[in-house]
């Protein structure tokens, strides 16, 4: 049994959403939960990725790389109005990345390769590093792509130089102009010392000019090994990689948008009950262990009525219950199997035991255990039959063993004698006749006679039946389907037990299946 809830009045005066991702387990549940859509998300991209891989063009790339120096870095002969400026490393090789992918360059490396294939592509980018640049061939060939980078890497050289040889000869013409003016025109202030040292600088700016080389290829293409594209193996580990990002978000996606109850953690959150019992789906729907014609309830689903039947004990500290609801939200719960079941469990422990159905709406006794539909409960309350008349005897058979072997419903040993009041004629007013004083007498009585009253009662949020019975019962259960009953539903349910007396409660979820948050503490999972 889940620990105790705080009391009810300190729940009361909590409000809001209740947080759903507290802890690292609970994310843990939430993958664990919606497993199969984070799989079939990532392995889709993954294949997606590989596929698309496929499709690509074998492509291969090859590398060259180039520096660009200052042609005037190491040349001290400018000064005054004709100082040239010396650019950074990364400006030159910034400047020298778009000159290598020029069309003036493009025109001449096109005459180096004289015969261009136009499948083939460059590009050039600046190595941050170092400030050198890389001309990068692109080619279906391993050959035609080192072939490429280094072409456009000579063209590039070439030109480079050409153009620093232009600008030196630019500076040599401005120098010399300034000699002829100033001989020309001696008025001026130009000393003789002056002209002399402007006829040196032209001097080395010539000599310069013959050995200028600032564009250099500091590593040549080679042709590579393997091809750039396509990388399947890479592909396809980037498109797991992006399918379990986003199977990660749908997963959380769509856990934020269920509004159902997954686990006794969430039924404890919404309904502040602690949680008595967890039942198997294929338990619901049928008569506990009636022998009734129909196989009896397996070993495995009988267990968790076992485990409910100990824990109602503890429920009430200390306190003997001797008359329990069972109700639930809304119908289809499994609120009557639990209280067959129930009542089976407390046959076999030796327990006198009643099992009366109060849902009067829609009674199912009769029909699951096989008994006579009347006369029942309506007829005791409306006088028209005694005591010994409404009460029926339903015979246990022990709970089948799967264990591979055969058993008839007939061969089941018996187990004990249940005893069972049905529904009975059905009334229009069924509220009125559990609000009578007929019906409080008749759960004092019974209470008394036997040491255990399971009352089957309509569900909470449908009929108001269950809120007359609740103040003449010891304890009461409320059964919680899980994958179906909503939070919004479980809470309405809260408020509704709120404005009623004071009773030891619990929760019981129901309809438990393999790989649910839970299912790994049910007996036999």
């Amino acid at each position: 049994m889940d620990t105790p809830d705080p009391p009810r009045s300190e729940r009361e005066r909590q409000s809001g959403e209740v947080a759903r991702y507290t802890s690292l387990m609970d994310y843990i549940k939430v993958i664990r939960r919606h497993r199969l859509l984070i799989a079939l998300v990532t392995i889709g991209l993954g294949g997606a990725a590989f596929l698309y891989s496929q499709t690509r063009a074998t492509k291969y790339e090859a590398v060259a790389q180039m520096s660009f120096a200052d042609p005037f870095e190491d040349l001290n002969a400018v000064s005054g109005n004709n100082a040239v400026p010396s650019d950074t490393p990364a400006v030159r090789a910034a400047n020298g990345a778009t000159l290598a992918t020029s069309t003036r360059v493009r025109h001449r490396a096109d005459q180096l390769l004289k015969h261009p294939d136009p499948s083939c592509s460059v590009a050039a980018s600046v190595l941050v590093d170092t400030n050198n640049v890389a001309v990068k061939g692109t080619c279906p060939n391993a050959d035609d792509a080192a072939l490429y980078a280094n072409g456009y890497a000579k063209a590039t050289r070439a030109i480079g130089n050409a153009q620093a040889r232009e600008r030196m000869e630019r500076i040599i013409d401005a120098l010399s102009d300034q000699i002829k003016e100033a001989k020309q025109n001696p008025v001026q202030g130009v000393t003789d010392p002056q002209v002399s040292a402007l006829e040196q600088a032209v001097s080395r700016v010539s000599a310069l000019q013959q050995v200028a080389s600032p564009v250099q290829i500091v590593e040549s293409a080679t042709p590579p090994g393997a091809p750039s594209s396509p990388k399947p193996i890479r592909d396809t580990g980037i498109g797991i990689a992006l399918g379990l990002v986003l199977g990660l978000l749908a997963a959380f996606g769509r856990d934020a948008l269920d509004r159902r109850l997954h686990s006794s953690q969430e039924v404890h959150e919404e309904l502040g009950l602690p949680v008595l019992g967890r039942v198997s789906h294929t338990a619901l729907g049928q008569a506990g262990l009636a022998r009734n014609g129909q196989a009896p309830m397996s070993d495995a689903d009988f267990e968790a009525f076992r485990v409910l039947r100990m824990n109602l004990g503890y429920l009430a500290s200390g306190e003997p219950v001797r008359s329990v609801l069972v109700t639930s939200g809304l119908p289809e719960e499994g609120k009557s199997t639990v209280s067959a079941a129930l009542a089976s469990a407390a046959v076999l422990a030796g327990q006198r035991t009643l099992l009366v159905e109060c849902d009067l709406r829609r009674p199912c006794f009769a029909r699951r255990f096989g008994l006579s539909a009347e006369p029942g409960l309506t007829d005791y309350l409306l006088g028209n039959a005694g005591p010994q008349e409404i009460l029926q005897t339903v015979e246990l058979a022990e709970p089948a063993q799967l264990n591979g072997t055969k058993r008839s419903p007939g061969a089941s040993r018996s187990a004990g004698t249940l005893v069972c009041i049905v529904g009975g004629t059905r009334v229009a007013n069924p509220a009125e006749l559990l609000m009578s004083r007929r019906f409080t007498d008749f759960l004092e009585k019974v209470s008394k006679a036997y040491e255990l009253v399971v009352i089957d009662a309509s569900p909470l949020l449908a009929v108001v039946d269950p809120m007359e019975i609740l103040p003449h019962v010891d304890a009461a259960i409320v059964c919680v389907r899980v994958q179906r009953t909503t939070r919004e539903q479980a809470r309405a349910a809260r408020v509704a037990l709120s404005t009623l007396p004071e009773r030891p409660m619990g929760a019981v979820l129901t309809g438990m299946r393999r790989g649910d948050p839970d299912a790994y503490d049910y007996y036999g999972y």
